[in-house]
């Protein structure tokens, strides 16, 4: 059975999470393009191609590949981490603002800074919902 860490291990490597988003992407390049892009030998390429089809995140077929239904949820997953990162700066103001409020003030002021803080800072709709859904979002 495949696990989480067999999944990122197989994407950890920034060749791989690039080759892998290609594919999920539908970008179709030919095969010397694209290792030639990636910048990796044709024997690195089929090395990491092997692992993440292993994994079960892209088949082939009709001669090209393309995602999985897996795939595609672990395309979605990458993808929010990205968005994640590219939040990061507002991320460490809530944690800074929500880790600087007094011990004393009630959990519904801060609940609300929270979602205030939120609401002006992130500006992705998905990342909003995440924030606002988990058990960090309503502090204790």
């Amino acid at each position: 059975m495949i696990s989480t860490i067999d999944i990122l291990s197989a994407l950890s490597d920034d060749k791989a999470l690039i080759l892998f988003s290609t594919i999920a992407l539908g970008k179709c390049y030919d095969f010397k393009t694209l290792i030639k892009r990636m910048g990796i030998t044709q024997s690195q390429y089929y090395f990491r191609l092997r692992r993440i089809t292993n994994m079960g995140l892209v088949k082939r077929e009709n001669s090209k590949y393309s995602v999985t239904t897996l795939g595609n949820v672990v395309y979605e997953a990458v993808s929010m981490v990205g968005t994640a990162l590219s939040h990061y700066w507002a991320l460490n103001a809530i944690e800074l603002v929500l880790s600087s409020s007094s011990a004393a003030d009630s959990m519904e002021d801060k609940s609300m800074l929270t979602s205030m803080l939120i609401d002006r800072l992130i500006n992705d709709n998905q990342l909003k919902k995440i924030l606002t859904n988990t058990p960090a979002a309503s502090t204790s």
